[in-house]
């Protein structure tokens, strides 16, 4: 080291290159003015952030996801999630991605590059699961199989490496991940089924709050390894009422979640207490919502049946019209929503002529990992000036914006 370079002492930040030594006093007398408010007037607010992060971290009550479940970075898991599909048939839609992937789990999203002067898509995208499982059971699958005419291709994203480097708790080898339920098809149906192959210790589905119904896939685990093995091999492809199990073992360990015992501790839309304003529901009657969520005449957004368990919000009044929007918008809106937990998708969405009769011109939805990020985003952005307009927020259905957003060029994912 130069023997005319200072030594700093533990703890001490180095001041910026090219300040006089007065200069150098004062930014070190600011940063010790700035550690002690830390420690005095801002010390419970700080308290309170922590706790406010913690509780971030943990997943809902019904999450069965063993990954965050057990404490795995969620931007890690979501890389173990997704697939590089390639080789599409240009004719072929987000929506019909999302369908042919679909019996391999939950599609969080689906992403295609679109050429930005046709609008058109490039034919390749990456498709994100719920789960790593069900992007395995993809690879397994998928790879080399026709859709529309051509032979898919699929891969792992350029950072799965590193993802994987991050590590994560490997998982029982008792356990199986079961994926394309009926859902007709219980948990104790399930576990009846799988049990010929050995004593099932666990048997949970994914629960759906919305529909009160589960969500196709789940895990089962035995009390022996080799039955799981077993099963995994003698399952997989079986038809099942009318549909195709998708059986594979796990990828990533961690405590499954209650399955569809869940909703026992989660009361439905219409016995729920609810203590909010009336909102018009699909039926003209009125019911209650569990969020006060103001919706200024001037914003466009619709009246909305509760979603008390979206993952989506959608922001209205954000722009004037699309002659507005800007090439960053999506990924803005994506900075400020991230303070409210894991962003999985922004859409900028331009409604049609039909959908203006519901909606504004101009609809920015926000998708998350977790619904209790999607609430505190409501509580954010509604009724908060963005750019000299007033923001409206609500939560948004899953499956209506999936419906409305299939074909949407405007998409940030972080």
């Amino acid at each position: 080291m130069d023997s005319h370079t200072p030594q700093l002492a533990e703890g001490q930040t180095p001041a910026p290159d090219g300040l006089t030594a007065e200069q150098q006093s004062g930014v070190a007398k600011a940063r010790a003015y700035a550690r002690e408010l830390q420690e005095t007037v801002f010390k419970d607010v700080v308290a309170q952030e922590l706790v406010r992060r913690a509780a971030e971290a943990q997943p809902a009550a019904s999450t069965v996801n063993p990954g965050l479940r057990s404490g795995v970075d969620a931007r890690t898991l979501s890389v173990l999630s997704r697939v590089y599909v390639g080789s599409i048939n240009f004719e072929l839609t987000e929506e019909h991605m999302r369908r042919v992937f679909g019996e391999f789990g939950s599609v969080c999203s689906v992403s295609m590059a679109r050429d930005t002067t046709t609008g058109r898509h490039k034919g390749f995208g990456f498709v994100e699961f719920d789960v790593p499982e069900a992007a395995a059971l993809a690879m397994d699958s998928m790879d080399g199989t026709m859709l529309g005419g051509r032979a898919l291709r699929l891969g792992r994203p350029n950072n799965y490496a590193q993802a994987v480097a991050q590590g994560f708790p490997r998982p029982p080898p008792e356990r199986i991940y079961v994926a394309n339920v009926n859902r007709a098809v219980s948990e104790q149906v399930l576990r009846e089924i799988f049990t010929p192959f050995g004593d099932v210790t666990e048997c949970v589905l994914a629960s759906n709050v919305n529909t009160r119904e589960h969500m196709g896939w789940g895990f089962v685990e035995f009390a022996k390894a080799d039955a799981a093995v077993q099963a995994a091999q003698a399952m997989n492809g079986l038809e099942l009422a009318a549909m195709v199990l998708r059986v594979r073992a796990c990828v990533v360990g961690g405590p499954l979640g209650p399955g569809m015992a869940a909703l026992d501790a989660e009361p439905s839309v219409a016995q729920s207490d609810h203590t909010g304003p009336a909102v018009q529901s699909d039926h003209g009657s009125a019911v209650q919502s569990d969020h006060t969520v103001a919706q200024p005449d001037h914003t466009g957004l619709p009246a909305q049946p509760d979603h008390s368990g979206s993952t989506v919000v959608v922001l209205s009044n954000v722009v004037g019209g699309r002659a507005d929007v800007d090439d960053d918008l999506a990924s803005d809106m994506a900075g400020e929503g991230t303070k409210c937990g894991l962003v999985r998708k922004v859409v900028v969405h331009i409604a049609t002529q039909a959908e203006l009769e519901e909606l504004q011109e101009v609809c920015v939805f926000v998708e998350y990992a977790e619904h209790e990020a999607a609430r505190r985003a409501v509580e954010l952005f509604d009724g908060r000036w963005f750019g000299g307009r007033r923001v409206a927020a609500a939560l948004f259905g899953v499956d209506l914006f999936r419906k409305l957003t299939s074909s949407d060029t405007m998409v940030f994912i972080p």
